[in-house]
């Protein structure tokens, strides 16, 4: 399955925003280390199973 448009990468801005709001969730240790490692390995806003996230 192909995709037809590019997914978008975060930009420091909106990594920062999604920090914050993961600060407020009840796994924040894990969910900020999900973020990080995925922002760090260059994943961008496509879920894991290949379907595209909703826009921040």
């Amino acid at each position: 399955m192909s995709l037809s448009k590019q997914a978008k990468v975060l930009s420091k801005g909106q990594v920062d925003a999604v920090l914050g709001f993961v600060s407020g969730t009840r796994h924040v240790a894990r969910n900020r280390v999900i973020l990080l490692l995925s922002v760090r390995a260059g994943l961008s806003l496509l879920a894991h199973d290949g379907t595209p996230s909703p826009p921040l």
